[in-house]
């Protein structure tokens, strides 16, 4: 073999072991689960470690969606609640309201608890929330804007004597699905009865148990998010709010 054959055979060899050696390390960077993609994988993974975190970013993303469609298209803007009252109204328009529902009987008068000190009777107007087993006397508690209307309603319906607290969450879930359609999450248990959360545009309406009773609330999101879950983490929706 001449000394040009030799030369040649051994720059054939080095190109030879070069290409093999870059194979090894693409080959062992894939398997170690390197590289921007296994990087972004694996930080993914870890983002929401909890259940209750990934449900909250669930949350949190129909929430964006949901307020960016109300706020872009203003037929999407969602004004209705219970019984006829709506989002945005005024003191004096709740009261309208109020009358109006009276007048058509969907309000009734009942006993209220007497104040500590007085020796008057008290009454108060409710809503008889019509379930499955019967009809629910059911208080409203307003929640209005220093400068605006209402942004909050907390409806507080009586449990029946017939059913368990679990079994009257459930019909009062039976009455709003029929209203709103399924619920959008089922959350975990309170009390141990289901929880419950249906938002649609700027509407956010949470169906719970508390030590107390029942209640079901309704938010305007273009005013207040409501708080996160048990366990979901600091993240919050990203939505620019009224100061």
């Amino acid at each position: 073999m001449t000394n040009r054959s030799i030369l040649y055979f051994s720059f054939v060899c080095w190109l030879l072991t070069l290409a093999a050696c870059s194979s090894c390390n693409s080959t062992g960077d894939s398997a170690a689960g390197g590289g921007a993609y296994g990087d972004d994988a694996f930080a993914q993974e870890q983002l929401y470690r909890t259940e209750e975190e990934r449900l909250q970013a669930a949350i949190n993303q129909r929430i964006e969606e949901q307020v960016a469609v109300a706020r872009d298209i203003r037929s999407q803007r969602v004004q209705a609640m219970i019984a006829g009252f709506e989002m945005g109204m005024s003191r004096r328009e709740v009261q309208k309201h109020f009358l109006r529902m009276k007048q058509k009987k969907h309000l009734v008068r009942v006993k209220t608890k007497q104040r500590k000190g007085s020796s008057k009777t008290h009454y108060a107007y409710v809503y008889r929330l019509p379930l499955t087993s019967g009809r629910s006397n059911t208080t409203f508690d307003f929640k209005h804007r220093r400068k605006g209307g209402v942004y909050k309603l907390i409806c507080q319906p009586k449990q029946l004597r017939r059913l368990k607290k679990d079994e009257f969450v459930e019909e009062v879930r039976d009455l709003l699905e029929e209203w709103y359609g399924e619920p959008d999450f089922t959350l975990p248990k309170l009390e141990g009865c289901g929880r419950y959360v249906w938002i649609a545009g700027n509407r956010h309406l949470d169906l719970y148990a508390t030590p107390k009773g029942v209640e079901f609330v309704y938010t305007d999101l273009n005013v207040e998010i409501p708080p996160n879950i048990d366990g979901g983490g600091e993240e919050r929706p990203v939505v620019e709010l009224p100061t």
